[in-house]
């Protein structure tokens, strides 16, 4: 069974049910561990890098909510730029630690975090304002940790990574933003997954209104990155994304790439050629 048809079984289990459905859980797929092992090896020479390359870090929100995290550092120094990375909706940083280890081989230096309520971080509820704080905390580290400032920080979201990325953009606009197998919204996802025009809100507390969020930002190129075959989240929602995207703005569809596999479908090269291009002439360097 594909994973967008779950997703149909899902919703429709929920109108069964009644309006007492909620698709947060779905959409926070959280995994609590008492401790990272943040390995060094990957599963390729792509995303693997040497134990010092990787460190542990704890960030702190409003002085209440503690976050767990990972700064991965490129051995080219000063790095092509730094990015600010947004992960999907399962697991925790265990399991995410890849994709940041394969932009540091690229030359890039990247904080990942697990937002509240996954891995280490404290155990809350998340929320559409609640992650937008850890967002917030966590570019103030990085921000700090690089002495740039937060116009010069590359933020790259992935699946639902793309709408917390969105949201810290329209708050805090910067150097470029990176959207990997994003989504428009809740409304969007519903309608596509159950076809039924339900209002969002019936399904989840927030609305991670991308659409809206990408069509209100001026000046951040924009780089939509989408596996043809991506049978999770459509393309089309890239498609649609860049549609209402201002300029300057980049759409790669990766002909054959899947929910996962967008970077390995496009190869270690034109990967790696996409993001410098689409990088360069931005405010990245150090």
């Amino acid at each position: 069974m594909s994973r967008r048809l779950l997703a149909v079984g899902l919703l429709s289990a929920g109108v069964g049910v009644g309006a007492c459905y909620d698709l947060d859980p779905f959409l926070y797929s959280r995994t609590r561990v008492d401790h990272y092992t943040l390995p060094a090896e990957g599963d390729t020479p792509e995303e693997t890098v040497s134990p010092e390359q990787i460190e542990p870090v704890e960030l702190v929100v409003d002085g209440q909510v503690r976050l767990g995290a990972a700064y991965v550092k490129s051995t080219q120094q000063p790095p092509r730029a730094y990015v600010l990375y947004f992960h999907g909706i399962c697991c925790n940083l265990n399991q995410h630690i890849s994709r940041p280890k394969g932009l540091a081989n690229l030359g890039y230096d990247v904080l990942v975090f697990d937002y509240r309520g996954w891995g280490t971080s404290t155990d809350v509820q998340p929320s559409e304002p609640g992650l937008l704080a850890d967002s917030q905390a966590a570019l103030a580290w990085l921000s700090a940790r690089s002495g740039v400032s937060a116009d010069r920080i590359v933020y790259y979201g992935r699946s639902f990574g793309t709408a917390v990325a969105s949201q810290l953009a329209a708050h805090q606009p910067p150097a470029a933003l990176i959207l990997e197998s994003p989504f428009s919204s809740v409304q969007g996802l519903v309608r596509d997954s159950s076809n039924m025009d339900l209002p969002g809100g019936f399904f989840s507390k927030g609305s991670w209104d991308t659409e809206g969020r990408v069509a209100s930002l001026q000046g951040v190129p924009l780089l939509l990155l989408h596996g043809t075959a991506d049978d999770f989240i459509r393309p089309e929602f890239s498609q649609h994304l860049y549609s209402v995207a201002h300029e300057p703005k980049q759409l790669v569809l990766v002909e054959g790439a899947d929910h996962d596999t967008v970077p390995q479908r496009m190869g270690r090269v034109d990967y790696a050629r996409t993001l410098g291009a689409f990088l360069e002439g931005t405010r990245t360097r150090p």
